[in-house]
């Protein structure tokens, strides 16, 4: 009971603080906290060798801000049979639902995976980039966190997960910044080993600016 009254806090401070940023600068890569346009493409590039788009596949997007890996996927010619993205703040998704009108593929909705678990898959891929970012501090142990939304997400696929984090293995001319945590990746493949043996860690991206990791769960 005290873990998901804190998960329903944390959710809430997160929506106010996405949509302070949304009324401040609108449709904008610093509105999710990346960086820049050119840091985004880059991360999102790096999940593409690990999804298998030979057969149109349906994608799921958890924290998708404005639909921005969808526009990679078509950028980059990758076809899909549908894109659902899901976010927790409605702002978010209203002005996705906006950008993306026109495309027949693609929904947008309000959904938090950390409050609630479905049973059953809702696409065959998902990714969730920059979810699991925040530092928790006293509201709620980070690992505990991250396991709890890494283990709903991986119950809504039928073939592969996708998740991104800020490796602890910091790089030397980057300082540690507090509000951000930092995960340990043999911590979370083990984790992600006790869902599934087929895991793939990927560990050897540039920094952006901070290092960062990507764990591939398998069904």
């Amino acid at each position: 009971m005290k873990d998901t009254i804190a998960f329903k806090e944390i959710s809430e401070q997160m929506v106010s603080r996405y949509s302070q940023r949304y009324k401040k600068l609108g449709y904008h890569v610093q509105t999710l906290g990346w960086g820049n346009t050119e840091q985004q493409t880059y991360r999102f590039q790096q999940t593409l060798e690990g999804i298998n788009f030979s057969n149109q596949k349906s994608i799921l997007d958890i924290g998708c801000g404005f639909g921005d890996y969808l526009a990679l996927l078509k950028a980059q010619n990758k076809e899909f049979q549908n894109y659902i993205g899901w976010d927790i703040n409605p702002d978010l998704i209203s002005e996705a639902q906006k950008i993306w009108s026109e495309e027949q593929k693609a929904r947008f909705e309000v959904a938090n995976i950390g409050e609630t678990a479905l049973s059953q898959p809702v696409a065959d891929a998902a990714i969730m980039l920059g979810v699991l970012n925040l530092n928790l501090k006293d509201k709620v142990d980070n690992y505990q966190y991250s396991f709890n939304f890494i283990k709903n997400a991986f119950s809504l696929v039928n073939e592969v997960l996708v998740v991104d984090f800020l490796s602890d293995k910091l790089t030397d001319n980057y300082p540690k910044e507090d509000f951000v945590f930092y995960h340990n990746p043999a911590k979370m493949l083990d984790f992600a080993l006790s869902l599934t043996p087929n895991v793939v860690l990927k560990h050897n991206y540039a920094a952006i600016p901070q290092k960062e990791f990507m764990l591939f769960l398998y069904k």
